[in-house]
């Protein structure tokens, strides 16, 4: 048996290896989000008025509100922090950058059935009460 034979899966997996631990490293003090899409990410991020945001695969990075953020994509899934700060502003800032995307993806849902039930022949009309959840009405137009 040759020894590259051997040495190049042990340098694939040694390389893998590092590769995870340099991405969990990168975000010490993280905490879990259930955000999966970055793009949603950095629009709820800016809505919360998140400033001098730099992106890189699976990175953001910027100055909010609450201090210098980083979030980091770990498996499927974003974790956050602000960076030099305790765990209860990391946990207000996530709520609140949490309660943003709910926002974002509410409005892209209605503007989406708004636009199926055009294409269908209705008129949708909506009611957005206090709490912010929204009734929809439908007419034939």
């Amino acid at each position: 048996m040759s020894l590259e034979v051997l040495l190049i899966p042990i340098g694939i997996a040694a390389f893998a290896a590092w590769r995870e631990s340099q991405s969990t490293d990168l975000c010490e003090k993280c905490k879990t989000t259930r955000i999966t899409d970055q793009g949603l990410l950095k629009e709820a991020l800016v809505e919360i008025g998140a400033t001098n945001l730099s992106e890189g695969d699976g990175r953001i990075t910027g100055q909010s509100p609450y201090g210098r953020i980083t979030f980091q994509r770990v498996g499927q899934v974003f974790l956050g922090r602000v960076d030099k700060a305790d765990a209860g502003v990391t946990s207000s800032m996530l709520g609140q950058v949490e309660a943003a995307v709910g926002t974002i993806t509410q409005i892209r849902s209605v503007d989406r059935i708004r636009q199926r039930a055009a294409e269908l022949g209705l008129i949708l009309l909506t009611e957005t009460a206090e709490n912010g959840t929204v009734q929809f009405v439908f007419e034939q137009a």
